[in-house]
């Protein structure tokens, strides 16, 4: 079987990740790009792209008539359709695709990060499940890339707000952690599918650059003055039991799942560093970044 990977159905082409992941294979002559997108969605594409609509639920008879014919399949696909995880990887399966590319997580090796966050719980379960479905035939790439750098800042994530300078600090706000801004990520999915042999059946790491809370807020500080900052510290085992607490009660719970997240990259022991761990696939992948936090953190603030 060749192992060329060029015809790529991407499922999941809008939301967070998807466009970028879209842009970065249009932009790549290797790749004959297809979205697969809902019937009822009102999703809107760049001109020329290739779509298959196919109903509400993703039926089986449907998803494997599109990907047939494909040479890869990526799942961008959310919380909410994260249900649909299974279904459409023994979809492309069966529809004789050779590679899957999933994940957009941190260390879901990592046991303890993943009891403390439910969805990168979810995320490690369907991986082990694409484990058990391997064959010479048809392999998986499970792509883990920390959190979304520029997204979290969009969105302040970080708990660093520039318009009121306030700031919550986890700890002494030195621990390490991996982050990937999208543009990147899209870029790494085109080399993970120009190295088929390197990358199959394993989790690949990859990331934009290793930070801290601190680095970020001092990226803030730069930007906008290191004056008439408020900042408040918290410990992580403290944020952690209260954000799980509330979690169980159902109180706040969206965001008490981002708060979860977050522990997983700067709560102590958790891996969150690719690089110190020496996980970190950039090389292997002739991933080259030049981006630094406050780089990002500037066109954000701009924006």
């Amino acid at each position: 079987m060749s192992s060329v990977i060029r015809k790529v159905a991407l499922v999941g082409g809008s939301g967070r990740l998807g466009p970028y992941l879209l842009k970065a294979l249009h932009s790549d002559p290797a790749f004959d790009v297809t979205v697969i997108t809902r019937t009822n969605s009102t999703a809107t594409f760049p001109e020329g792209t290739k779509l298959i609509k196919v109903a509400d639920g993703y039926p089986d008879d449907e998803i494997v008539k599109a990907f047939k014919g494909q040479d890869a399949v990526i799942l961008s696909l959310g919380y909410q359709g994260g249900q649909h995880h299974a279904a459409l990887a023994e979809a492309s399966k069966k529809a004789g695709v050779k590679r899957l590319i999933t994940g957009w997580g941190g260390n879901v090796a990592n046991q303890e990060a993943m009891e403390i966050f439910p969805i990168g719980k979810k995320v490690a379960e369907d991986i082990k499940a694409l484990e058990a479905m391997e064959s010479p035939e048809w392999s998986w790439t499970a792509i883990c890339c920390g959190l979304f750098f520029d997204f979290c800042l969009e969105v302040g994530f970080f708990g660093i707000d520039a318009l009121t300078k306030t700031a919550t600090i986890w700890d002494d706000g030195e621990q390490k952690f991996s982050v990937t801004a999208r543009p990147t990520i899209g870029l790494a999915v085109t080399k993970v599918l120009a190295h088929p042999k390197e990358t199959a059946n394993r989790r690949v790491y990859i990331s934009s650059f290793q930070c801290s809370l601190n680095e970020i807020l001092d990226g803030y500080k730069t930007i906008t003055s290191s004056e008439g900052w408020n900042i408040t510290k918290v410990t992580s085992e403290e944020m952690v039991a209260n954000a799980t607490e509330n979690v169980k009660k159902g109180e706040n719970v969206m965001y008490s799942i981002g708060r979860l997240g977050l522990a997983t990259a700067v709560k102590p022991g958790l891996q969150a560093d690719f690089a110190a761990e020496g996980i970190l696939d950039n090389q292997m992948l002739g991933l080259e970044t030049n981006e630094s936090s406050h780089e990002i953190i500037a066109k954000v603030l701009k924006a």
